[in-house]
């Protein structure tokens, strides 16, 4: 039997007798051992109430709130003495730069064409545009940042199913720089992970934009001609509105020109959202 508490309610298991005005002030003039009353243990129920856990998951993201206080304290301590890393490929992100949230793809008819068109430049067919066209109001996305940008966690949900990756980023840290090769090039740590389509690729990631933009590469994809994913993921209106830009970076050049589209979504509980989609 599960029993949940309203919030803002106080519940315990025993009732608590709050006692008539006249009997404490009458106590108030005999002894001090006589005149003490024990409130019942279970009379109050004090600490914080857990609101809902859809998942254990989540429920492993709980922490108790004197960690939460000391993790506050040393942000603090981290963000007032902070030193931005060297280099413009950071493993790191700015200290006020969090991708993590629960979010709805924002669709529009611009956003519509633009989708068609994204996926005609891959070689799909009009009845799969089509049916992807009908399905793409469904997709969803849930961002978790970990360890200070180091890790983002993506689980994609959309009619298909979900798409779970963990990217690890690699570049400048507080204690070590990148620096390109003599072609502009840098040597980011690559890590396995699969694709929407199931192909087991390499993808590199780092923070560009002093630590606001975090980019990724897939490399290895074999679909749509052959060639790598570029994402350049970050925020805008104040943190409502997650973006994606998604680049397809053809391995044969004379396939035609990249295939690229933005994806933008609206923050889980934001009532509004004013602006273009493009």
């Amino acid at each position: 039997t599960w029993r949940f508490l309203r919030e803002g309610a106080i519940y315990g298991d025993a009732g608590f007798d709050f006692p008539n005005i006249f009997d404490v002030l009458k106590k108030e003039k005999e002894s001090v051992d006589s005149s003490k009353e024990e409130i019942p243990e279970s009379g109050l129920v004090v600490g914080d109430i857990m609101d809902s856990v859809a998942s254990s998951e989540e429920a492993v993201g709980l922490v108790s709130r004197e960690d939460a206080i000391s993790d506050s304290i040393e942000e603090a301590i981290e963000r007032g003495s902070w030193v931005p890393p060297s280099g413009d490929h950071w493993a790191i992100s700015a200290p006020e730069v969090d991708l993590s949230g629960k979010w709805k793809l924002i669709i529009t008819e611009q956003f519509k064409e633009d989708y068609d068109e994204f996926l005609k430049a891959l070689g799909q067919p009009l009845i799969v545009r089509g049916a992807a066209l009908l399905i793409v109001g469904n997709t969803r996305e849930e961002t978790k940042q970990r360890d200070g940008g180091r890790e983002v966690y993506i689980k994609g949900i959309n009619a298909k199913g979900v798409w779970e990756r963990t990217l690890k980023s690699s570049g400048s840290d507080f204690d070590t720089t990148m620096t390109p090769n003599a072609d502009g090039s840098y040597d980011h740590t690559p890590v396995k992970i699969l694709t929407a389509d199931s192909e087991k690729v390499d993808a590199t990631s780092w923070w560009e934009n002093d630590g606001t933009v975090h980019v990724s590469w897939t490399q290895g994809v074999n679909r749509y001609g052959g060639g790598s994913f570029e994402s350049r993921r970050y925020l805008e209106n104040n943190g409502d509105i997650y973006v994606c830009e998604s680049i397809f970076r053809r391995d044969n050049k004379a396939d035609g020109p990249d295939p690229s589209l933005k994806w933008k979504f609206l923050r889980e509980g934001a009532t509004f959202y004013v602006g273009s989609s493009k």
